[in-house]
């Protein structure tokens, strides 16, 4: 392995060195002599010290034997050589996270390496995931970087070519969420970004050593990454997006994806529709869209990301828009990147989830022109415009209060009073006098049943627009079993 003058010396660096390099001192050194020889360190004695000339480059290392000096010179070679084995090692294992662990030893600073997909596949260890700044815990935690890192590298960073082949430094002000500069290497393999490496600058300034031993594991690396480097898995003909989109789609491609995901025909789905904020242009959205679908797919096992850009489309048969992990996670996309989320309302059966496409995008429409300093929006809030302004008496039907459509079911299935106690009890003005005289029932079992029925709705029949939901949504119910009776 050829060394540099400045790789030498920060490895050298825990002894009292006097360095006279120039920047630009390449790495061509091969070993330690006594007497010069091209390519090599030629060490002798000045004094009280010792000299390390590196074609013309030099090391003062203060108060030093000869002998001892050398031997010191010539195990840095040794290490390097030990440590270049042990890293091809590891990359023909594809043990990525081995090789950053590795580098550390070398390099002293935290350390990233990310793929073609933005996903770290290393990263260095040593530094808990508190121990930087905002970004270093959220790479640490989610394993992919945020957009708002991005927004910030680049506003920060105007001349700075992220994607252009090779090293680059950076620098950010201290008082935002990035507090670490570095310099980073967007490694191409056959006209392919398959991947970066990173290096902050945190326990010690980064010098021509530091770019060197980048530019040096950068070349080691994208072969390797270019040869796994895979396509976005999730793409927009998959079966799912069809259903979502009202287009025709395979059913025994469904059937498939249903199994693939653990998923059942009938289940109960959910979605969430997350919109990427104007970016300065399509290449840039389309990324950013790319990095967030990554991220999705790392982490929300059972939740399926399906890109629409500018909007993700996340699909599951679990909720996400209730109290849980699943809410949680979303919760911190939404702070750490530019990102506005809507919700849908729950449906039956994977064939009818087209309609909460269309919720879920009324509800981002009329959340960011009602309430634009909002980030999450839920459907629920808007239903009733969205009846209201609804030309299809099925797209109401989906949009009825969950709740009601269950106390409606439970009429139907096993001829229950709720509804109708519920309907006569909003008309009478929630007075429980009226409502038992209405229903020629005794007040205490007026009473039982309104307090069933706030279990179930679990909302607030104080609350106007709770009222005015519960009973547009039953006259819808009851409007379409009229029709459907007549058909």
């Amino acid at each position: 392995m050829r060394l540099s003058m400045w790789m030498i010396a920060n490895r050298l660096s825990s002894l009292d060195l006097k360095l006279n390099i120039r920047d630009t001192a390449p790495a061509v050194l091969k070993s330690a002599r006594r007497v010069y020889a091209t390519n090599c360190v030629h060490v002798y004695s000045e004094g009280d010290d010792v000299i390390c000339n590196g074609e013309g480059d030099t090391i003062r290392i203060s108060n030093m034997d000869l002998l001892t000096g050398f031997e010191i010179v010539q195990s840095v070679f040794d290490y390097f050589q030990d440590w270049m084995d042990e890293m091809l090692r590891m990359l023909r294992e594809r043990n990525y996270q081995g090789m950053v662990d590795l580098a550390w030893q070398v390099c002293r600073n935290p350390l990233i390496l990310m793929d073609g997909n933005n996903k770290v596949i290393g990263i260095t260890r040593q530094y808990p995931s508190n121990s930087l700044d905002s970004e270093w815990s959220y790479l640490c935690n989610y394993g992919y970087t945020s957009l708002n890192a991005v927004l910030q590298m680049r506003d920060s960073n105007a001349d700075l070519e992220m994607l252009q082949h090779g090293v680059r430094s950076f620098r950010f002000p201290r008082a935002g969420m990035l507090e670490y500069g570095g310099c980073t290497y967007c490694m191409i393999c056959n006209d392919i970004t398959c991947g970066r490496l990173t290096l902050l600058s945190k326990d010690r300034e980064l010098n021509p050593g530091d770019f060197q031993i980048i530019e040096l594991l950068a070349g080691l690396l994208e072969p390797s990454l270019g040869q796994i480097y895979y396509e976005n898995v999730i793409n927009n003909t998959n079966v799912f997006f069809n259903l979502l989109m009202g287009k025709s789609y395979d059913k025994e491609m469904l059937d498939t994806q249903l199994s693939y995901q653990q998923w059942g025909m009938n289940d109960t789905y959910y979605l969430a529709l997350i919109e990427v904020e104007d970016m300065a242009d399509k290449k840039s959205m389309d990324r950013n869209v790319d990095m967030l679908v990554s991220t999705l797919l790392y982490h929300s096992h059972n939740y399926l990301p399906i890109k629409k850009a500018p909007y993700i489309l996340l699909l599951s048969n679990r909720t996400m828009n209730a109290e849980g992990e699943m809410l949680t996670f979303l919760m911190t996309l939404e702070t750490h990147n530019p990102i506005k989320i809507s919700f849908s309302l729950p449906c039956h059966g994977v064939e009818n989830i087209g309609y909460l496409y269309h919720q879920a995008l009324y509800a981002l429409e009329n959340g960011k022109r009602y309430d634009p300093d909002r980030r999450l929006y839920d459907f629920f809030d808007y239903a009733l415009e969205f009846m209201i302004e609804s030309g299809s008496l099925e797209e109401s039907v989906r949009a009825c209060m969950p709740t009601v459509v269950k106390l409606w079911g439970m009429q139907q299935d096993q001829g229950d009073d709720l509804l109708l106690t519920l309907k006569t009890y909003l008309d009478h003005e929630r007075s429980v006098t009226k409502t038992s005289e209405a229903l020629f029932t005794h007040r205490n079992t007026v009473l039982y049943r309104i307090k069933k029925i706030q279990e179930i709705l679990r909302r607030d029949l104080n609350d106007y627009y709770i009222r005015d939901y519960c009973r547009m949504s039953i006259r819808v119910l009851e409007y379409h079993a009229l029709k459907s009776k007549e058909l």
